[in-house]
């Protein structure tokens, strides 16, 4: 039988126990994330008084996550390096302008996006142990998500105020083909986070220097 809610061991998924993996971003960096959201379209059939309505395509909205925008490594160095690194190049000569952005080189560059709901026990090497709250050991993930064919559609910096004491922030759009929840492949439902999230970029360039294309 299910726990109920006055019962002290039911602990359920809390909306700031998550962690996200993008590659060249250290997760503890990256302060707010929408979750993906599944959208069915349908078609209707209309007969004399009456309509009706019949599912149709499925299709996955853009997320947007927030991180804050540090020195080192440079995030927006790094949001830079990525969009260039799939394709983009300064129109700083007639030839260069020809260069654009393909799908294989913006979503090679981008990596691996993943969004994990995580239990009170943290990450792997927390040393929380293992605990008697069902899914809240260490490393224990309760929700993955994992975008596919994911791709920067937008870098928003946020304004510079003299009257603010808030740290600066960038914003970062993703478009993509469809999330998978719970890949066993990827991260195995209530299975471990991985450890191997990298945090320099593959194809780092010196600031102000353009990374080799990723198509």
């Amino acid at each position: 039988m299910a726990n109920f809610w006055n019962d002290k061991i039911t602990e359920p998924k809390r909306k700031f126990r998550w962690l996200m993996h993008v590659d060249g971003i250290q997760f503890f960096t990256i302060k707010k994330v929408t979750r993906p959201q599944i959208t069915i379209t349908e078609a209707e059939h209309k007969f004399i008084n009456h309509t009706f309505y019949f599912p149709g395509r499925v299709t996955y909205n853009e997320i947007d996550f927030t991180i804050v925008d540090t020195t080192n490594p440079d995030a927006a160095e790094t949001l830079r390096q990525i969009i260039s690194a799939g394709g983009y190049r300064l129109p700083s000569s007639a030839d260069i302008a020809t260069q654009s952005i393909t799908k294989q080189g913006a979503v090679t560059a981008l990596g691996t996006v993943q969004i994990n709901l995580i239990g009170g026990g943290g990450n792997p090497s927390s040393g929380a142990g293992t605990g008697t709250v069902p899914g809240n050991d260490e490393g224990v993930v309760l929700e993955s998500w994992t975008l596919h064919n994911a791709w920067v559609k937008d870098v928003s910096f946020s304004e510079l105020d003299y009257d603010g004491d808030d740290l600066a922030e960038i914003t970062v759009k993703l478009r993509y083909d469809f999330a998978e929840l719970n890949n066993t492949a990827v991260t195995p439902t209530h299975g471990k986070i991985s450890e191997d999230i990298k945090t320099s970029l593959p194809y780092n360039a010196k600031t102000g220097e353009d990374p080799k294309r990723q198509d």
